[in-house]
Order: structure tokens, then sequence, then C-alpha cells
């Protein structure tokens, strides 16, 4: 008998991207609106149309196709983790860009996609060996990110890895002894690899009040954006914190802050539900999927989504220390959209070659 791939395409996930997508750019457009400069818009605007090609085109991508350039992306991202430490434009005192002709990209938003479908492999091994070779692939990328440095995603990195880890299959006895040493070198990373402005972020999240006038002033104003929304918002274009631009990167970071303002309590909720439709719809399916290469790339791609949503929105409600960490297809960012679009189209690949829909003929 031979298995037919059915192109059954998942139109819940795609049309909540769509959603965030547009949301995103509304967004966006109000945020820049104040200033009049809307290049950020017009380049936010290609990104995601290619971002949209770009989920139809590796949902089509064969399968074997997929699996024989693991290696080689993996490989590809830590030389340019690499280059960039050499070659990268410094901005306020990291080094974790290329720029070229006006163009940004980010060698650590390729590193964590490269990361999962690298560990999605690996794990097929579900012997010591594959722990071991897994925890090697996962500490070279973040021992050449925290030298950018960029802790956020370094602590996502690691976060893919457990999440991974833990449904793996791999011997409990083994993760459980994982565990306990990650929760015993808090401390030693905190006093002796984090760097002064880094604890300064974490004691500020603890006291914010205190460092009102430095690291906490993003968090505060934050918080006081997101409140004054209310249920039902200021409205869009009128709203008081994004006319007046009261929050430092509106566009970036802080973009559910502008979110909470003009849309309040339910436009919120329409983004979280947006985000929520997505890892359910996988979540609910992942056990009917071909194999555990296709299970854990699932996984691997609903954690990293799930640590972009709660730590860009806790960072923006006071919840969780600033860490840098966009809001998926609502930050500007070209690199971050491309790659949460390779994402989705990955997710549809894995629904489609699911046991529940494939054709037997």
């Amino acid at each position: 008998m031979k298995v037919k791939e059915n192109k059954n395409f998942n139109i819940l996930i795609f049309s909540s991207v769509v959603f965030l997508i547009f949301f995103g750019l509304l967004n966006l457009y109000s945020v820049l609106r104040p200033t009049g400069d809307f290049i950020l818009f017009y380049k936010q605007i290609v990104w995601d149309l290619s971002g949209l090609f770009i989920i139809i085109l590796f949902y089509i991508l064969k399968e074997s196709f997929i699996k024989r350039m693991i290696l080689p992306l993996y490989i590809i991202s830590l030389i340019l983790l690499i280059g960039v430490l050499f070659f990268g434009t410094r901005v306020g005192g990291a080094i974790r860009w290329f720029r070229l002709a006006g163009i940004s990209f980010q060698p650590s938003e390729l590193s964590k996609l490269s990361l999962i479908l690298a560990l999605a492999y690996i794990f097929t091994d579900r012997s010591f060996r594959g722990f071991l070779v897994s925890t090697i692939a996962t500490l070279i990328p973040v021992f050449l990110i925290l030298k950018e440095p960029d802790l956020g995603i370094a602590i996502l990195h690691v976060f893919i890895w457990a999440i991974m880890l833990l449904f793996s299959g791999i011997s409990y006895k083994i993760i459980t002894t994982v565990f306990g040493v990650l929760l015993g070198s808090i401390p030693v990373m905190y006093f002796f690899v984090l760097k002064d402005y880094q604890r300064e972020r974490i004691i500020s999240f603890l006291n914010p009040e205190k460092y009102f006038l430095s690291s906490s002033y993003n968090v505060i104003m934050s918080k006081n954006t997101i409140g004054s929304g209310g249920m039902f918002g200021r409205g869009f274009l009128v709203s008081p914190s994004v006319n007046g631009q009261f929050v430092p990167k509106f566009e970036t970071d802080f973009i559910f802050s502008a979110v909470g303002e003009q849309f309040g309590f339910f436009g919120s909720l329409l983004v979280l539900l947006a985000f929520g439709v997505i890892i359910f719809e996988i979540l609910r399916k992942v056990k009917d999927f071909k194999d555990n290469f296709w299970k854990l790339t699932s996984i691997g791609i609903i954690s990293c989504f799930m640590f972009h949503v709660f730590e860009n929105i806790g960072m923006n409600i006071g919840l969780l220390p600033v860490t840098g960490i966009p809001l998926p297809f609502l930050s500007y960012g070209g690199t971050s959209t491309i790659i949460f679009s390779i994402m989705i189209g990955f997710l549809l690949k894995a629904n489609a070659l699911s046991n529940k829909t494939r054709k037997v003929i």
C-alpha cells in the first residue's frame, strides 16, 4: 500500500496568523503615526507579505528535503553566530545584527529554528547518548548568544531544549537530574554569568519603584498605558500614551502596551485567543503526527511561541523581567517575522502529515 499526503491545510492556524499580522500592522501604524516616519511600517508590510508566501512555501516542501537541510542549517546558524561577533553592528552595547543596505539580520533568530529541528532529529535516539549530544548541540549556540550578549534568546534556547527533552522519551531519571542541576545553577548564573545591567533588570523587576528613572521606567509606563485602556480601550489613533510616545520601544518590545491602551481588555483577549488557537490546534493533534520527528518539531515550535508570548506580555504588564523578546507577528522585525513564518509552515506541514490527514491508496 502506498501512503499519499492529503493536502489538508489547517485554515484555523493560517487564519489566526493572518489576523495577528493585520492587527500588528494596525498597531505599528498607530505607534509610528505621531512621528510621521512610516518607513518601518512599509518594511513590515514587505516582511509580512513575504512571511505569508514563506508559510505556503515551507508547507509544500517535500519532507525528505526538510530532513536533509537539518545539519546544514544548524552549521550555518553557528557560523553566523560566530560571524556576528566579529562583523556585526554594535547597537546599545550588544552585537546581535548584521546590517547591509538598510536590512538587518539577527542570527540568533535562525539559531532557535535550527536548534528545534536538530533536537527533533537527535532525540530519535532516546539513550543517554542522545541526551548528551542534545546538550552539546544546545550549549554551543547558547554560549555564542551570551557573548553578544542576548540573555533572553539564550534562555529561550535552554527552554526549548528542556521542553523537548521532557517529551523526548528519555529516561525520567536523567530528566529529573537535569532539572535539578538547572535549578541549582541559577545562583551561579546570577552572580558569575550575568552582567551588571542584566542583574539590575532583575532587581528592578522585584522593586520597580526604586528604579523608576532607569531600568524600570519602560515597564512602569507600559503598565500604566495598558491599565488606562480599561475594558474597551481608549480608541485607535486617539489614545494619549500612543500619540504622546510615552512608552519607549513601542514598535518592538512594548507593542502590547499599544494594544492594551487602544483596544482594551477585549482587544488584548483577541490577540491571546489567536495565539491560543495556534497552540491548541497543534497540541490536540500532535499525538497523531506521523513520527517522533514531527511531534518533537511541533512541540519545540509551540514551546518557542509560548515563551515569546508569555515573556513579552509578562514584561509589558510587569510580571516578568524585561528581556527584549518580541511578540510574534505584532512586534516590528524582519528576521523574527520570517523565522516565525517558517515555523508556522512547519506546523502546517506536520498537520498535513498526521495519520488522520493522510490517505491510503
